[in-house]
C-alpha cells in the first residue's frame, strides 16, 4: 500500500475557494446545483462563510478539498450542517484512504457547539457516504429527490450541547 504523506490540513481561508472551485468533481458540482441552484464556487463561498470551522486539505500545491460545518436556522447554534467539496485528487486511492484516516479529530471539531449535524448526500457520491458512514452518521433508508436528483438525509446526534430546560 502506499502512503500518501505530500499531504496537509489548515484552517480554510477565503483563497481556497478559487483554487478548489473549478476542480470541483462532477458529482460535487451535481450535489451543489440540485441542492442550491447556486454554480459551485459561490456555494463553497457561501459555505465557508456560514461555518464556524472549515479546513483546507491540499498537496502538490492544489486544494484537494474543503470541508466544515454552519449554522441552520431556529435556535442558534444547536443544529449544524456538515459538508465537503472535493477535487477529482480526492478520487486517488491514496488520497482518500489518507484524508479519511486524518479527518477523524476534525469530525470531532465540527460536533463542538452543536446538539445535531444533519445534512443531505448525493445518493451518487459514493465516497463522501463512505466517509460519513465511517464518521458515524446515519442515513435515512431511501434517497429523496431534490432539484430532479436523488439525494441521502444524513444526521449525527452530538449531544455537546445540553438543551436549557423550558418551563411550559
Amino acid at each position: 500500500m502506499t502512503r500518501f504523506t505530500n499531504y496537509q490540513i489548515r484552517p480554510a481561508r477565503p483563497e481556497d475557494v478559487g483554487l478548489l472551485a473549478p476542480r470541483l468533481r462532477e458529482i460535487d458540482k451535481r450535489e451543489v446545483r440540485a441542492m442550491s441552484g447556486l454554480e459551485p464556487g459561490e456555494a463553497l463561498r457561501v459555505s465557508l462563510a456560514l461555518s464556524g470551522r472549515a479546513w483546507t486539505a491540499w498537496t502538490e500545491d492544489r486544494v484537494i478539498l474543503m470541508w466544515g460545518a454552519g449554522r441552520l436556522g431556529g435556535l442558534p447554534g444547536l443544529v449544524g450542517a456538515p459538508w465537503m467539496l472535493a477535487s477529482d485528487i480526492l478520487e486517488r486511492p491514496e488520497v482518500s484512504r489518507e484524508f479519511i484516516r486524518q479527518s477523524r479529530p476534525y469530525a470531532r471539531e465540527l460536533e463542538k457547539g452543536f446538539q445535531r449535524l444533519i445534512n443531505r448526500v448525493h445518493a451518487e457520491n459514493h465516497l463522501a457516504i463512505r466517509w460519513l458512514r465511517w464518521l458515524g452518521f446515519s442515513f435515512g433508508e431511501k434517497p429523496e429527490r431534490l432539484g430532479g436528483e436523488p439525494f441521502y438525509v444524513f444526521w449525527r446526534d452530538c449531544g455537546c450541547v445540553k438543551l436549557p430546560h423550558l418551563a411550559l
